[in-house]
Formats: C-alpha cells, structure tokens, sequence
C-alpha cells in the first residue's frame, strides 16, 4: 500500500510545468545533501553523518560556475525528547567571483507510529559577490573562442532564514523546505552612479522544495531507490526524477533525468563507512547544451555517535599496587 502511494506522488510531480531555475541551482546527486536544501533532516539517521559535493558545472564554458556543499548533521536527546543539530556550507565561483552561504539547522524530532515526524530550522548568513539571478552565456561568432559565463556583480553579505517539515522512517522519507523565507535583497554594483535604485535592486527569491524516496529492497543484497526532487518558486518549477540501485549495501549507481535540462549516470562504492560515487550531466536543452556536461563528485562518511564520546580510561585500585 505504501509503495502504491508512493509511485501515485511521483507520477503527481511528474506532471507539474518545468522551467530553468538560477539560484539554488540543481545537483545531480542531491539526496546525499538533502539537509542543504531542507533543515527537518538534520538529525534524520541514528549517526553522524558528513557530505561533501563537488559540482563542475558546464564543461567547455570560460567562467563557468563550480558549486562546492558541505553538510552535516547528528541526532541529540535533551529533556527527553529527540533533536537534529546540524550545519551547512556551500561556495559556488564563476571566473574569479564567489558566493558562500554558512548556516546553523535545527530540527524537532517526533516520533510516531509509521515514523519520525521533523520540523526543521535553518539560519544563515550569505556572502555575495555576485548575482547568480543574473547569469547568461555570451554570445560567440567566432567558433575557435570558447563561450563565457557572464554575471552581475554584487558586494553584500545577507542574513537568510528557512524551514522545513519531513516525515522519515527505514524505508522511505518525503519532506517539503521553504527555504530564501525573508527573501534577502541586495544592489547590483554600477560603476558610475552610487545611487541604489530600484531598477538596481535585486532579490533571492523563496524556493519551495519537495523531496521524496523510497527503498525497495528485491532480495537481501539488491535494492532500487526511486527519488523525485520537485523545485519551484516564483515563475518557475523544475523536476529531477532519480533511480538508484544499491548491491549488497556497496556498489550503487543509477540514472536521471531533469525537466528543461537533460539526463545523466552515477556510479559509486562505500568502503568502511565512506561513500563515493561520481555522476556526469549530459545538457540537451537550456545554457548546458553548449557546453561538454558536467562533472559530479560526493563524498559522504557515517559513523556512531558514540564515537564523539570520550573513551574512559581503565583504572587501577590501589589496593592491588
């Protein structure tokens, strides 16, 4: 009943408009860092867990942007009640230009009897060289001179808030993030006038994100995880639908496919607790399809608790010296 459910709500997703999205833009192997993109999942496993992706985005392209996220999480009792603490970071460059977020999550931890219910925070603070609304590829006659990435720049450093819910249980999570939620505003730089005006003016605009997946093991070493990653905000919406498959608990690899963009393979292993997959984006419509792809790195460790835990030292009694 519950796999029916799910594969209804994706067939749901599948069918909403696509368009290209700018801020918040799209990665390939999202659900390693789905922390970033909505702060209910810090905390959502029993361990600490630490992810780091690196996207080289539109190769062939000069100036083209590389985005870098880390995130991680861990679940805390206090008071007798379950939390997640967790913490993100991304840094994303286009020629000599950089953007950076860093930021504190939360999140409240209910458990119920199909799963965990969490409700999650997210506070940041934005460091911006550039608008990332802005971005354009240049235009080029000239075939033997590579095509630019070209942005606006910006010099403001921004706070930015978000929330989130999601529901989490051994084989499944769904969770919907507001995120950009006091839609921060900046000036774009002019060079001759230091007036800032409204036709200057700019915003990062609030996203919605809906994230779903669920495990459907076949025999006791084979597993397929179906995913859909559902993106809007103002004027636009963009759908990433992934298909995982999973061997004895170490090999993974699998397709997908993104509205307005394209398709592309992931193919990984996870050896002692440390997992490490690469994907390759290949563009068909929108900016990409100039470019050669993109490139995809993740690295991502688990590991208990109680290894943040000081090990206590034997000791001897001295009635026995």
């Amino acid at each position: 009943m519950e796999k029916g459910r799910f594969l209804l709500l994706m067939m749901i997703c599948c069918s909403i408009a696509q368009l290209h999205a700018q801020w918040d833009a799209p990665v390939t192997r999202y659900w390693t860092v789905k922390g970033h993109y909505n702060p209910a999942f810090a905390g959502s496993s029993e361990v600490v867990d630490f992810a780091v992706l690196y996207r080289y985005q539109w190769a062939g392209i000069r100036h083209a942007p590389q985005r870098v996220i880390l995130n991680g999480h861990m679940p805390l009792e206090f008071l007798d009640q379950r939390h997640g603490a967790g913490v993100t970071a991304y840094s994303t460059t286009a020629g000599n230009l950089r953007n950076s977020l860093l930021a504190a999550q939360y999140s409240y931890i209910l458990p119920t009897r199909h799963g965990n219910l969490h409700f999650g925070l997210h506070a940041g603070i934005h460091d911006l060289a550039f608008d990332e609304g802005s971005s354009r590829i240049s235009g080029n006659d000239n075939e033997s001179t590579l095509p630019s990435y070209i942005v606006e720049g910006v010099k403001r450093q921004l706070a930015d808030l978000g929330a989130g819910i999601a529901w989490q249980n051994q084989n499944g999570y769904a969770g919907l993030s507001l995120l950009h939620l006091n839609q921060p505003h900046f000036y774009a730089q002019n060079d001759t006038l230091d007036l800032q005006s409204d036709s200057l003016k700019s915003i990062i605009p609030r996203t919605i994100h809906f994230m779903a997946g669920y495990n459907i093991r076949l025999s006791h070493s084979f597993a397929i995880v179906p995913m859909v990653w559902v993106q809007t905000g103002s004027g636009y919406s963009h759908l990433q639908t992934t298909l995982r498959a999973v061997i004895v608990d170490r090999f993974s690899g699998g397709l997908y496919w993104r509205s307005g963009d394209g398709y592309g393979f992931f193919a990984g292993t996870t050896l002692k607790g440390i997992e490490l997959e690469y994907g390759y984006d290949h563009h068909t419509r929108g900016m990409g399809k100039v470019s050669r792809g993109s490139h995809e790195l993740t690295l991502r460790y688990r590991f208990a608790t109680e290894q943040l835990s000081p090990r206590r030292q034997p000791q001897k009694s001295i009635r026995l010296l």
